[in-house]
């Protein structure tokens, strides 16, 4: 085929050279035969036609991808293949068109082979991909050949292309068989020499044992060379001639019988592994089978030992992997980085979290004391140098926090800890750096609510007392004027006494708002202590204190049993009064009012959490569901005032107190039947 080719292409050259020959002598005689107009004009302009057109014909029924190029390395014609194979015409090929289908791995390749040749004069053979009509690559194999006229002058070059995609692609699996065939081969040549040079190999030999219908049954050993592979009778002498089935009886459990007959009647040959159990301990084998005439070669090697030391190798490999991602991890998931320094060598090693801390990637710059402190705000760093002479000199090195400018500009507070040891001569430095700059943030966003906090509490405590003292006093005297008013002017109008009347009942209400108030702010306070005490008697206290109200309604109690819990007793005591005032404060009319009150304990979910559920029960008018949540809230009423009394303060002081015993509150309620709360405390306190 190469001959053919090559035939072909120094045709085409022949033909091209014969078309510029035919071209220059009509040029050199153009003057003469216009000057004739006969038949001399006529003879060589058919010549000139002539040649064209067996060349044209030639290359465009050539089964190659023909082009031409000139003196300048600019293509002028590509035969009809080579437009069919790229789809393209010869004016978007022409001249250096052709190279937009080239691919882009080939292209520099290509090219530098092109330019080089052409520059030189010589003959080229390339293999480049050319992209094909409907868009694939395809490898072609393009042959440069110069063209020179009878005189000897370069005119150019003629190629030829040939599509070789698939023998190239035939020739590279081939390639890669023969490297899989040269390593099975290694592979076989290694265990070969494996079985010569060692011991402990066993090599056995086995015939088939068929039945009448030629099936095979079972195998009989013609030769071991280890007899105490196979389980012997007792009194048995040897194994040769002995049936697998009664000295190896493994065989028809492991596999191994299924293996021996398929390569018996396959004739290949396979490698496997094979475990046998003697005596509760467990072997393992790298065993191979080959068919030898109407019999089977087995040579095993005993990897037990290979095996345990792979396992034991893969485990140790397992936890170093996780001890290094342990703490690779945890240094990016705790904000620390760790450093080393020799201080005799001055040498400093630091990790890779270290550089992330300073916004550097890891390693990106060699490490030092002076780079370090460069990195310092400029007002730390005579604290740190001085800090690290002393540290030096003492050999003790105190616990410090510095600011660091990060590569991006931003302000960073590290924690600097260390100590120092004494390793191979050398005195190392050892430690780490933290970032705690949410710490320092925390703390000062903590310090500022401190102050916030305190100045809140004093300004309460003004308050407190002006609610006290100078808001009570005015609307004291107003009670008391309009009381006198009322008492000695007996010729007030009728509207006038009504007018007083609300003004009384107007500062009433004033001062009784005052006075929840100051006892809502009371429940704030921090002087508070835990004390065990029994509900039941806070209960009954309760009871007592209200028992004007309670006999005027006729309330009816019943208590279950109570706990005996560590709470603050003045506040527990107002929590029930509040809740218990409320039940027969809302009680319906003609109705007699009963208020349960009982305890269980019960288990949160989620957590798991033990609480204390006291819960007090009324049979009042209740409330709809939906004003739970507002019912705790400050001055929140669910009733006019004038139909019921109150200040809408009482549920918010009892939220309060039970926020201050860790627990919470939750309130039923069903319109015109009653309602119940529920208090929950912790258990167990921290």
């Amino acid at each position: 085929m190469n001959a053919d080719y090559n035939s072909l292409i120094k045709r085409i050259a022949d033909l091209e050279e014969e078309l510029a020959k035919a071209r220059a002598s009509n040029t050199t005689s153009f003057g003469e035969l216009r000057e004739a107009e006969g038949e001399g004009w006529n003879e060589a302009e058919a010549r000139i036609r002539e040649s064209e057109e067996r060349f044209r014909v030639i290359a465009d029924t050539a089964p190659v991808l023909i082009w031409l190029s000139g003196i300048d390395k600019s293509c002028y014609f590509f035969n009809k293949g080579w437009l069919d194979f790229t789809g393209k015409t010869i004016e978007q090929e022409f001249e250096n068109g052709w190279v937009a289908g080239v691919h882009p791995d080939d292209l520099e390749r290509c090219l530098h082979i092109y330019t080089s040749s052409f520059d030189a004069r010589q003959d080229f053979n390339m293999e480049y991909r050319l992209r094909r009509f409907d868009g694939t690559y395809r490898w072609i194999a393009d042959r440069g050949v110069p063209r020179y006229t009878s005189d000897g002058v370069f005119i150019g070059y003629v190629g030829g292309c040939m599509d070789v995609h698939e023998q190239k692609n035939f020739a590279e699996e081939l390639e890669r068989k023969v490297e899989q065939r040269t390593e099975q081969l290694k592979r076989s040549e290694e265990f070969l020499q494996s079985i010569l040079n060692t011991t402990s190999n066993s090599i056995s030999s086995y015939e088939a044992v068929r039945n009448e219908q030629q099936r095979i049954v079972d195998f009989r050993i013609v030769y071991t060379n280890s007899e105490a592979f196979f389980r012997k009778a007792e009194g048995q002498l040897g194994v040769i001639g002995a049936r697998c089935s009664e000295v190896y009886p493994d065989i028809f459990e492991n596999g191994v019988f299924e293996k021996l007959t398929k390569c018996l009647e396959s004739g290949m040959s396979d490698n496997f592994q094979v475990s046998h159990v003697r005596g509760g301990d467990v072997t393992w084998y790298d065993a191979s089978i080959e068919k030898l005439g109407d019999g089977v070669t087995v040579t095993e090697r005993n990897i037990t030992e290979q095996l345990r030391s792979d396992m034991e190798l893969l485990d140790l490999n397992r936890k170093l992997k996780i001890q290094n991602s342990i703490f690779k991890h945890s240094e990016e998931n705790a904000n620390v980085g760790s450093y080393a320094w020799n201080l005799t060598t001055s040498e400093l090693e630091c990790s890779d979290n270290l550089y992330r801390l300073i916004g550097y990637e890891p390693q990106e710059f060699a490490p030092s004391f002076e780079q370090f402190i460069s990195f310092l705000h400029p007002n730390d760093r005579s604290k740190a140098i001085r800090d690290g002479i002393r540290a030096f000199e003492t050999k003790v090195l105190i616990q410090s926090t510095y600011r660091v400018v990060t590569r991006t500009g931003d302000i960073k507070h590290l924690r600097l800890s260390g100590n120092f040891i004494l390793e191979a001569g050398n005195q190392l430095m050892i430690g780490a750096l933290q970032d705690v700059s949410k710490d320092i943030k925390l703390n000062e966003a903590l310090r500022i609510k401190n102050i916030e906090l305190r100045r809140n509490n004093e300004e309460l405590a003004s308050f407190s007392y002006v609610a006290s003292h100078d808001l009570q006093e005015p609307l004291r005297k107003i009670r008391a004027f309009s009381g006198r008013i009322l008492e000695r002017e007996k010729h007030l109008s009728e509207n006038s006494t009504d007018y007083f009347n609300r003004i009384m009942l107007a500062a009433a209400r004033m001062q009784k708002l005052i006075e929840a108030l100051l006892s809502y702010s009371g429940t704030n306070s921090n002087n508070i202590q835990f004390v065990d005490t029994d509900i039941n008697g806070i209960v009954q206290e309760v009871i007592t204190d209200l028992e004007g109200i309670i006999d005027e309604k006729k309330v009816v109690f019943e208590l279950g049993k109570l706990p005996v819990i560590p709470v603050i007793p003045v506040q527990f005591y107002q929590l029930m009064q509040n809740l218990v005032s409320n039940g027969i404060k809302y009680s319906r009319q003609g109705e007699v009012p009963v208020i349960r009150i009982n305890c269980e304990i019960i288990t949160k979910e989620g957590d798991e959490s033990e609480f204390y559920k006291i819960s007090v029960e009324d049979n009042g008018i209740g409330f709809d569901q939906q004003y739970e949540s507002r019912i705790f809230d400050l001055f929140q009423r669910l009733h006019g005032k004038n139909e019921y009394e109150g200040t809408g303060i009482g549920l918010a002081i009892c939220k309060k107190i039970v926020q201050n015993h860790d627990g919470y509150i939750t309130a039923e309620g069903r319109p015109g039947q009653g309602a119940t709360f529920n208090v929950y405390l912790p258990v167990s306190r921290d």
